[in-house]
């Protein structure tokens, strides 16, 4: 339809279209009272693939070339960085919970099914996440939206991803409320919209570095189903400040983490993002050895 748009252009039609199909997404969910399961989950998780979906066979028609496809960065696993996309963000959450399991608010416990069986039924759902929810996100923001921000470069371009990323979020909080309680508002959108922009640099960094899709899938996977995950080894009489301010999805310590995590990955990955944004080839980097991990310099 629009073969001569400029990618700016292309993401700024992707980022109405999202917030649209966000809207009537949640508005749908509301209408049919959908509860938290595969329905609910999965009509409002696909709303960015359907967008990218859209922008590729329909807006720009640029889906009916190899090319087209190619630029969703599905098509590359960015395994070199995957110990990064698993390992930094479950620490994130397990750091979080045991800085909370030191102080008075909160103790360590042991969850009723075991420990053995909750590891398992985090790591099933970690895979099942990966492969579908957090991967329908991930196609949209950072498959098809981040690569055409980046000619306002690096930093612009993650955190208007971010932006657009945490608003797409907004309607499933206001029309499905009582699925997705907030707390205070005034609390509840600062630390939102800070730990979605955090994030936003955190698997950008890997997405830039690879041109896979994959390795922020993972991250986004290990996030959802570890905060969760880590509810079950906790014990606190105050709720809602522990697992919703402190340790919840958005909580202030995840916040911290994320971070931290956002500067250190794009201080760890600077050379090869450098050379991947300056047009070069991904660089095939080998998993770093220990020692590096440590300290890299």
């Amino acid at each position: 339809m629009f073969t001569k748009l400029t990618d700016t252009s292309k993401a700024a039609i992707f980022a109405v279209l999202v917030l649209c199909l966000s809207v009537g997404a949640a508005l749908l969910i509301r209408f049919l009272e959908l509860p938290p399961g595969l329905a609910f989950w999965t009509l409002w998780s696909i709303t960015p693939t359907v967008a990218a979906l859209l922008m590729l066979l329909v807006v720009t028609r640029d889906g009916y070339s190899r090319e087209g496809w190619k630029s969703l960065g599905l098509h590359r696993l960015g395994l070199n960085v995957w110990w990064i996309a698993f390992g930094a963000t479950l620490l994130i959450t397990v750091a979080a919970s045991a800085v909370v399991w030191a102080t008075p608010l909160a103790s360590f416990t042991m969850p009723e099914s075991g420990i053995l069986n909750t590891v398992i039924n985090f790591l099933i759902g970690f895979a099942i996440a990966a492969l579908t929810f957090a991967l329908a996100e991930e196609i949209g923001m950072r498959g098809y939206l981040q690569p055409r921000l980046m000619s306002l470069g690096r930093t612009r371009a993650l955190l208007v991803v971010g932006l657009v990323w945490a608003t797409w979020h907004m309607p499933l909080y206001y029309f499905v409320a009582k699925f997705s309680p907030v707390g205070n508002v005034l609390l509840f959108v600062p630390l939102f919209y800070g730990t979605i922009v955090a994030a936003s640099f955190f698997f950008g960094y890997l997405r830039i570095y690879t041109g896979s899709t994959w390795p922020a899938s993972i991250a986004h996977s290990v996030h959802n189903t570890a905060w969760s995950t880590l509810g079950a080894f906790t014990v606190t009489s105050s709720p809602v400040l522990v697992n919703l301010y402190l340790v919840g999805d958005y909580g202030l310590l995840i916040l911290i983490g994320t971070v931290i995590g956002a500067i250190w990955v794009g201080y760890y990955l600077r050379s090869g993002m450098n050379e991947a944004q300056s047009g070069g080839v991904v660089p095939e980097v080998p998993p770093a050895t220990p020692a590096a991990t440590a300290a890299p310099k």
